[in-house]
């Protein structure tokens, strides 16, 4: 095993990715790197973020490299790792996404509805391409892709790609158990087993129990029943009164759902 890493963060330019080089440089005693590389196919929007990201790594760990680039051979080439949360259109077309179906009575949302099938159309070339690039500079590399929509580009890449090294993820589903933790008065997230299948928006938790065993769903679903997703605590990244409304319509959401699953939102 390697003793460090080359990572590409694939969507270098945008606002998020100086979040993912710290939480890289947070973890290098786990996660040793020698090596971070951004990629966009937009010059201007990445180098305002590769300067601020530039400063970061030379402030923390000097020995890093850091560069930023639009050539695929420059950004792919040799790495181990690529993270990749591209966002096709940028947001004046998220904004079309969200805002169209609402016009018409439907719910705007990026990953479900017309809109998200719609950002998913966009979505699936896009990072197809990202994983054609791997697959030729860097052939043993593994891809982490978080870019939205998951589920349908989970199952794009599945299809059209299936020899790929990809791992899709979306970290929504992690923010939910913590709330469920502080919904049960538990410490952390860390002190549940659950059992979950699928993506955000496309996910079921079917098993959820404490470290001994015990079956916490018949809780968790009377607290949902009742008042959503709300919590006792207040979650620093979803505290504004938008999100807290729509932990509470979660309880609507789960009176229509005769399973009586618990999902993601």
């Amino acid at each position: 095993m390697k003793d460090n890493f080359v990572v590409t963060i694939a969507g270098g330019g945008s606002t998020y990715t100086p979040g993912i080089v710290m939480m890289l440089l947070e973890n290098m005693s786990r996660f040793p790197l020698r090596e971070i590389r951004l990629y966009d196919n937009h010059h201007q929007r990445q180098k305002t973020i590769g300067d601020a990201c530039a400063i970061l790594v030379a402030e923390r760990f000097p020995q890093v490299k850091f560069s930023y680039t639009t050539d695929p051979q420059a950004a792919f080439t040799d790495v181990d790792f690529v993270m990749a949360h591209i966002r096709v259109g940028l947001y004046e077309m998220r904004e079309k996404d969200e805002k169209i179906p609402l016009k018409y009575g439907v719910p705007g949302q990026e990953t479900c509805g017309p809109g998200g099938i719609a950002y998913g159309m966009r979505s699936i070339a896009g990072v197809l391409e990202l994983v054609d690039y791997m697959q030729q500079y860097a052939p043993g590399a593994w891809m982490l892709n978080y870019s939205n929509p998951a589920a349908i580009v989970a199952e794009a890449t599945r299809r059209l790609r299936p020899d790929a090294r990809i791992i899709n993820i979306c970290d929504m589903p992690v923010a939910i158990e913590g709330l469920f933790a502080d919904i049960l008065g538990l410490p952390s997230r860390k002190a549940l087993n659950v059992r979950y299948y699928g993506l955000n928006h496309f996910g079921w938790w079917t098993s959820i129990t404490d470290k001994a065993g015990n079956d916490l769903m018949p809780a968790l679903k009377r607290h949902v029943a009742e008042q959503g997703y709300s919590s006792p605590k207040e979650d620093f990244q979803h505290k504004a009164p938008s999100w807290i409304e729509t932990f509470k319509k979660v309880k609507d959401v789960f009176a229509l759902d005769r399973r009586r699953c618990l999902t993601p939102i």
